[in-house]
């Protein structure tokens, strides 16, 4: 009786424990999602933008009627996002160049984005977010096919 009662008990602190891979995988396909979209809607506007990360969320940019490029910060769509706790960014790359935390990776106007990869990372997993050449941007866990 005390092992199966030791058995349930074990299953359901396991239960009430999080696993974060759910959110990082969520987490992975909303940053895809929106850095496809932040690129067609370059291509369509003809308006560059940019992305950058930081340790624990993201930003978009565009360039001002100067040509320098400001944050966007009151966009329905490509507002400044925070992570879930416990999820951050660990590294960038753009052609297989390492991006730092806060540098811009350019969404083009006339052309595709150069190709790209985002590591997102979570307590126990990790999770890719590439863009290749042809604009499609692409998340999976990386212990997934």
């Amino acid at each position: 009786m005390l092992v199966v009662m030791g058995i349930a008990l074990g299953m359901v602190v396991v239960q009430l424990m999080p696993d974060n891979r759910a959110a990082l995988r969520e987490e992975a396909q909303r940053l895809a999602l929106l850095l496809e979209n932040a690129g067609m809607e370059a291509r369509a506007s003809g308006h560059p933008l940019a992305w950058s990360s930081e340790k624990n969320g993201y930003r978009f940019w565009k360039k001002n009627d100067y040509g320098e490029w400001v944050r966007l910060e009151d966009d329905a769509i490509f507002r400044p996002y925070t992570l879930p706790a416990g999820l951050g960014i660990a590294e960038v790359s753009v052609e297989g160049q390492p991006l730092k935390h806060g540098e811009l990776m350019s969404l083009h106007a006339f052309s595709f984005t150069l190709p790209f990869h985002i590591s997102l990372t979570g307590e126990h997993a990790s999770a890719s977010v590439t863009g290749s050449s042809t604009g499609a941007v692409y998340s999976k866990l990386d212990n997934e096919n």
